[in-house]
């Protein structure tokens, strides 16, 4: 066995570029270029922490036992003891400061518009002047010097001194000085504004913090302990099928479970602790829940024996989240997906985290598979994203045993169902399945003769067919 090379932490900070990238993770190195483009969680979380210790990010994503698989392809050494200091990237680095830039103080302008606003006081200091003059008969004035008499009887003769107070004449100049005030405090203004948009054209924009996508984001959900949530509602949906409600310590809470992964439920059943995993169709803008939708067959361990004995105040253990997929708006532009039963809850976590995105244009056609009507669960909600999102979604069901006047299918999911429904194999271009394995090993199959690749043993987004 080939010894296990060691690195320092300046020779894996070395590299640190999109086409050259290790990240240490608990004291050991990973060389995680070729897997950039499939990481679940986006490419720029890796290229952020490349070169440097990413234990930190790696713990607080909740990645599940699938990523510690996926790992162990692409480790290439440990860390040397002794070389456990984290470094941090310069800030100088972004692209994109974390807080915006405050804009520089602009000295208002005072050119032209303080000399109207000068001209403007000062006419209107005359006229006010000239108004309480014009109150008094200057004619009446003893003793006035040979040029104010000249002066008095050439207004006499113009018309302007005819009588004492205030006449119209005076009423414009007053107006019309009161105006000349008011447009000149109106110009300063414009040239205030003139002079900021000439400094701040309006094509450059002011940097904007980054929006975190909180359906992807931290919450109660922790990835390696089990907790406690009560059920606090429990809601029979036909024959077999249950809505089970928990509730979140505070009301405010995210469960923390990313869009595409699931949670294990552990209960005692017999004397024994009997884990599944399930995939929630409450997700984290559904504060203060947890919430599922879950088939009890007869002969389910954990769900016939535990699940369907609950009651209301039950303390049930989680776990989470799980899952090597972690959808992101993008991911792909036409998404085919096929359900069968109650696998069609992963499909409406993911149907519901679209349509209710306005900014995400993917679109997905569903063929949901049941053997009869009744067993169709959460009908009525995708009935209604069908409805309301006609651009977003489409759905197609499939019945074993069809009542009369039945629009939908007959049978079984075929390869021409999915031919006709589906977008043709591209690399913008994804199938999902989830269901009873019979229905899933045959989709599989159909999809590989219509040229999708056929899923590895661990889902990753780069896959074109991906299994929950």
């Amino acid at each position: 066995m080939a010894a296990i090379k060691e690195f320092t932490a300046d020779e894996v900070a070395a590299h640190n570029a999109e086409k050259d990238l290790w990240i240490i993770v608990h004291g050991e190195v990973y060389d995680v270029t070729k897997y950039i483009r499939d990481h679940p969680g986006g490419d720029d979380i890796l290229v952020e922490i490349g070169g440097l210790d990413g234990s930190e990010q790696f713990d607080a994503a909740g990645h599940s036992e699938d990523a510690w698989d996926i790992t162990r392809s692409l480790h290439v050494g440990t860390l040397k003891k002794d070389e456990t200091r984290k470094q941090k990237r310069s800030q100088t680095a972004r692209l994109i400061q974390t807080t915006p830039a405050p804009l520089p103080v602009k000295e208002k302008p005072r050119g032209s518009s303080r000399a109207i606003v000068t001209l403007s006081l000062g006419l209107g200091s005359a006229l006010g002047a000239w108004w309480y003059t014009k109150r008094f008969d200057i004619t009446a004035l003893p003793n006035l010097p040979n040029a104010v008499n000249f002066a008095t009887e050439w207004l006499k003769s113009a018309g302007a001194v005819k009588r004492v107070g205030f006449g119209f004449t005076e009423g414009v100049l007053v107006a019309t000085a009161a105006f000349s005030l008011t447009m000149g405090l109106a110009l300063q203004r414009l040239g205030y504004i003139l002079q900021y948009y000439s400094s701040y054209k309006a094509h450059k924009k002011i940097p904007r913090l980054p929006v975190r996508n909180l359906l992807n984001g931290r919450g109660w959900l922790d990835p390696n302990v089990f907790q406690k949530l009560p059920l606090i509602k429990k809601e029979l949906l036909s024959a077999d099928s249950y809505r089970f409600v928990f509730a979140l310590p505070s009301s405010d809470m995210m469960v923390g479970l990313p869009i595409g992964q699931h949670v294990s439920i552990r209960g005692l059943v017999n004397g024994k602790l009997v884990s599944r995993s399930y995939t929630p169709t409450s997700n984290n803008s559904d504060r203060g829940v947890l919430e599922l939708v879950i088939k009890c067959y007869p002969a389910g361990e954990l769900t016939n024996g535990y699940l369907r004995q609950l009651e209301i105040g039950d303390l049930v253990e989680f776990r989470g989240p799980k899952g090597g997929i972690r959808y992101v708006p993008g991911m792909a532009q036409k998404i085919g997906m096929v359900a069968g039963g109650t696998g069609i809850t992963p499909m409406y976590q993911l149907i519901r985290a679209i349509c209710e995105n306005p900014r995400d244009m993917t679109e997905v056609s569903l063929i949901y598979a049941n053997r009869t009507e009744t067993d169709i669960v959460l009908r009525k909600e995708l009935d209604a994203f069908a409805r309301k999102y006609p651009g977003n979604f489409k759905i197609y069901y499939v019945l074993e045993q069809t009542p009369k006047e039945w629009n939908g299918g007959t049978g079984y999911v075929t390869k021409e169902m999915m031919k006709e429904r589906f977008a043709a194999a591209s690399p913008t271009t994804k199938v999902f399945l989830c269901g009873p394995p019979p229905m899933i090993d045959s989709a599989k199959k159909s999809l590989n003769t219509l040229g999708f690749g056929m899923p590895g043993a661990i889902a990753k987004p780069g896959d074109s067919v991906l299994c929950f």
